[in-house]
Parts: structure tokens; sequence; C-alpha cells
């Protein structure tokens, strides 16, 4: 319905525009990092960060997309609980370009996973990676760009596996 009154409003030369902007958004920001991998929030920019080639950080992006992928049709066909909070989180990692503040959708998975936890109770772990998963989105770029240590990734990868 939205794609429908942008061409009614704007035309179709809109869609060309926004396809030429897209080339220009994946060589500049994300392959170049001209926005700064501290503020791309996923393992692509990760392992762009670190100095590793294009080709290798598309592999790796592929490989967590696809087992983000995997791990959601598989816990939304199971009666697990927390699926909500799989899906909010997987979606940022199965992106390569996920900008910091795209880490909001963190909000809604803690939400997520601590009711469950007072509900069913907490692993010993469980209130850490809550904690971490809360401070990661103020923490995050000023420490991957004081250190080059990532910090959203991996606290996300611990909380989606």
């Amino acid at each position: 319905m939205l794609t429908i009154a942008v061409t009614l409003a704007f035309g179709l030369d809109i869609w060309s525009a926004f396809l030429s902007s897209t080339r220009f958004t994946r060589a500049v920001v994300l392959e170049q990092g001209e926005t700064g991998w501290h503020k791309i929030q996923s393992v692509f920019s990760v392992v762009r960060m670190w100095g590793r080639g294009i080709s290798l950080a598309y592999a790796v992006q592929v490989a967590v997309t696809l087992a983000v992928a995997g791990g959601l049709a598989w816990l939304w066909s199971s009666r697990v609980p927390i699926k909500a909070a799989a899906l909010a989180i997987g979606t940022i990692l199965a992106t390569p370009y996920s900008l910091d503040y795209d880490l909001m959708l963190l909000a809604p998975a803690i939400t997520f996973l601590a009711a469950d936890g007072m509900q069913r109770g907490f692993h010993p772990w469980q209130k850490s990676l809550l904690a971490a998963l809360w401070l990661v989105p103020t923490l995050a770029r000023p420490v991957a760009q004081a250190t080059l240590i990532p910090l959203a990734v991996p606290a996300m990868l611990m909380a989606f596996a």
C-alpha cells in the first residue's frame, strides 16, 4: 500500500532514483566505510573494521544471516516463548548495514527476555546478558571508535544463540 502511495505521489522515476542510491550506499557507505565502521553494528562492519576484505565481510555476513534465518525458522516452528525477542535481535544481525541507532530494536527484545525470565526463572548468565544488551546501544560507538572492539555484535550473537 505504501509503495502504491509513493508511486502515485512521486511517479515511477522515484524507483530508479532509489535503486541508484542503493549502489552508492553499498559502495561508499557500506564497503568503503565512509560512515565509520564504529557506527555500523554488523558482522560485516566488524570484518571490515579489523582490516579484512570486502569478499570475506560479505561471506561472514551471509553465513550469519543464513544462521539467523535458520534459527528463526526453527524457533517459530517450536513452542519456545521468546520468538519475538529473537526476531528483534535477528533483524539487526541479518543486515550488513545496521547503524548504532538501529540498536533501539534491542529494547523490545530485552523486554520479552526479561518477562520470560521473570515468569520461568533466569539462567545464571541471563541477567548479565540483559544488562549488556541494555548498555550496548550507549557504549557500542565510543568503545569501537577508541579500541576497534565491537560490543554490540558479540552481545547480540550471544543473546540470539
